[in-house]
């Protein structure tokens, strides 16, 4: 797969100075966002089930951050998704992790499809919005910068975006109860992480990973709902 000539690769013009310097930078401010977003939350002790503090903040963190740079919007890919093909490929990415997630609920002990509202608004809007811009956006596209500064081969950045999946699928492990539960969610975001990063590059844009991952977070319990 070539996957070096795709337009998320392809389309980056810019110079970036440090880019692999940069992108653990946004790491970590992306990471303690969550944290402070979440003692914020608690200390406003606010009647939420949802971690609305932690991706708002972590999202404007990240989007404050990168208005230092030249280009922001093209180092976040907050543009326009140039694949004319991109809305299939969204929908496919997005239905399939959710069916996975589906399949997982189906087969744990005790699956909940019933939601309240407030899990609905916070699933369609936050995590796809924080996470994608924070590190399919900043983290990814700094990563993108470097591959093609130092022409990396097909390989490498796919391992590129292994490592960024991984990071992604660790990252889901903190409110794991059981190591059975843990290793299910690691797979999950793992491979919604490889398959959100793929969309990202293969388009250009964060936009259609910010609606795939928002039909992968409630997709599954719709489904649920209906046939359970």
């Amino acid at each position: 797969m070539d996957i070096k000539n795709y337009i998320g690769i392809t389309s980056l013009t810019e110079e970036r100075k440090n880019p692999l310097i940069f992108a653990a930078i946004f790491f970590i401010v992306f990471f303690f966002g969550l944290i402070l977003g979440s003692e914020i939350q608690k200390m406003l002790k606010l009647d939420l089930e949802m971690g609305w503090g932690q991706d708002i903040v972590s999202a404007t963190a990240i989007f404050m951050l990168a208005f230092f740079f030249k280009a922001p919007k093209r180092l976040l890919a907050l543009e326009k998704p140039k694949h004319k093909n991109w809305l299939k490929y969204t929908i496919i990415i997005g239905v399939a992790i959710a069916l996975w997630n589906f399949i997982n609920q189906i087969l744990s002990n005790d699956p909940n499809f019933n939601r309240g509202i407030e899990y609905y608004i916070f699933e369609l809007t936050m995590p796809s919005i924080a996470e994608e811009i924070g590190l399919r956006g900043a983290v990814l596209g700094f990563l993108l910068y470097y591959a093609k500064k130092y022409n990396f081969s097909n390989g490498k950045i796919w391992l590129i975006m292994v490592i960024l999946a991984m990071l992604f699928g660790i990252a889901h492990l903190l409110g794991a109860e059981s190591f059975a539960d843990g290793l299910k969610a690691f797979l999950m975001t793992f491979s919604a992480g490889l398959g959100l990063s793929w969309l990202r590059i293969k388009t250009g844009s964060i936009f259609p990973g910010i609606i795939a991952h928002s039909i992968m977070n409630v997709f599954d319990n719709i489904l649920g709902c209906l046939i359970w």
